[in-house]
């Protein structure tokens, strides 16, 4: 199984407190489930991406016009690219979380 977490259930950030909650209670989640479902040999996984650039983003007009500073941010591929690695691993053992982090974003 793996749940999509966000960067946020481990480091808050100004005006995203309601944001950081939802993301600490998939964290905290996942945990629990790890911890229901190791005896059947269920692995769970939390992947925490951060800022990926998404078309969620670019609903207003607004936000469209700054799409250009988004170009250093992670895209959706490299979030699928990261499941597949962790799906394809053997059964010896699992990654209980895993957090990609963008580089540079701002650059």
């Amino acid at each position: 199984m793996i749940n999509s977490g966000g960067s946020a259930s481990q480091k808050g950030f100004a005006q995203g407190s309601v944001f950081a909650v939802s993301k600490f209670a998939v964290r905290a989640m996942t945990q629990s489930w790890q911890a229901e479902l190791r005896k059947y040999n269920s692995r769970v996984t939390l992947v925490n991406p951060s800022e990926v650039t998404t078309a969620f983003r670019y609903r207003s007009r607004e936000n469209r016009e700054d799409h250009k500073e988004q170009f250093n941010k992670l895209g959706p591929e490299d979030i699928a690219h990261t499941i597949i690695s962790i799906v394809e691993m053997r059964n010896k053992g699992f990654i209980p979380e895993l957090t990609v982090w963008t580089t540079n974003p701002f650059e």
